[in-house]
């Protein structure tokens, strides 16, 4: 008789954390479609602006304020770097197996990437197949992101004039930066309809989902995490204020500490590669993959303004289905 209790009891607690489960999927799922109902609602906001203005205008205005707001969101993302509790200790403690998963997966999305770009090689255009020489035009530029995100760090960690600098901030920044893509969009002419009927919408993401795991298998190798664990660990694909405070909350704060530093390095390191794929790759395939979650957001201004303004459909496209499918994917690989 008590057996048969304890084994009640026993399925009851198990249905309650599954039932816990399901509720926070859901409840990120609609946070999910919040956040990306904004970030529609500010490209639209700028295309409509763009519209009402004219789109032969403000050109040079608008390419002004895009690159001073993008070093700016690179700054204040060094501020709010340095502002994570105990960021010395934490980087010295797990930002090894954090900067190891990010390499690791940054190479298996080149790879998945450059794969996918092969196969679909003959519908690539011509202009994407030319390489550029690498010249110190082009390398300035990551090494000026680098530079940029550096000061904010160290401004930050030594001064007081960011104490009242909140990570939430960033987020108004994006939007802003999101109008004037949406401005840029317009004065382009850019054109999503194609994209929606292309495969190429729904291969690059399923790319990087493999990508991502293909680097994934080799950090049990060389790390004390298991097989699970690491996969659970980069299913954030570059969102990593999802995915520590959700592994945080299905019961691992180790992991999940590790994770949002894996997702953080990977959005950084996806700042300093972006401009040095679209010099070496033969299309551009290679640096969506690479900024995951983040290329319809905070990597978007860098690739546009590395690649040209024909590649922000097909960038908001891929984060917009990595974003959907990240906050399932975490607490399916967590179990």
């Amino acid at each position: 008789m008590v057996t048969v209790f304890l084994q009640v009891c026993t399925n009851i607690a198990r249905f309650v954390s599954l039932s816990n489960r399901v509720v926070l999927g859901y409840l990120n799922g609609m946070q999910t479609v919040w956040y990306l109902t904004q970030l529609f609602i500010s490209l639209a906001l700028g295309a409509v602006f763009a519209k009402l203005i004219g789109k032969g205008r403000f050109h040079k205005a608008t390419a002004f304020g895009m690159d001073f707001i993008l070093y700016a969101l690179l700054f204040l993302m060094g501020v709010n770097t340095a502002g994570i509790e105990n960021i010395e200790q934490q980087i010295m403690v797990m930002g090894f197996d954090a900067l190891v998963s990010t390499v690791l997966v940054t190479i298996g999305c080149i790879i998945s990437a450059s794969v996918l770009g092969f196969l679909l090689s003959r519908r690539v255009s011509a202009s994407e197949h030319m390489r550029q020489r690498i010249t110190w035009d082009r390398l300035k530029t990551p090494l000026l992101m680098i530079g940029i995100v550096a000061a904010g760090i160290i401004v930050s960690l030594t001064t007081n004039l960011f104490f009242w600098f909140e990570g939430s901030m960033i987020t108004y920044v994006l939007y802003v930066l999101l109008c004037i893509v949406g401005m840029q969009m317009v004065q382009h002419e850019i054109n999503l309809l194609p994209l929606v009927k292309s495969p190429i919408m729904f291969l690059l993401p399923l790319s990087t989902i493999v990508g991502t795991y293909l680097g994934a298998l080799a950090i049990p190798l060389v790390t004390e995490y298991s097989l699970r664990q690491s996969m659970t660990l980069v299913s954030g694909f570059g969102w990593y204020s999802l995915s520590g405070v959700l592994i945080s909350g299905l019961g691992d704060p180790k992991l999940g500490a590790v994770s949002f530093l894996s997702n953080l390095f990977r959005e950084s390191v996806a700042f300093i590669l972006i401009p040095l794929l679209a010099t070496l790759s033969k299309s551009s395939f290679s640096a969506i993959s690479i900024a995951g979650a983040t290329s319809m957001d905070v990597t978007l201004p860098l690739l546009k303004k590395s690649l040209g303004a024909t590649v922000v459909p097909l960038s908001i496209a891929h984060g917009v289905v990595m974003t959907l499918v990240a906050p399932f994917l975490i607490p399916l690989w967590y179990g």
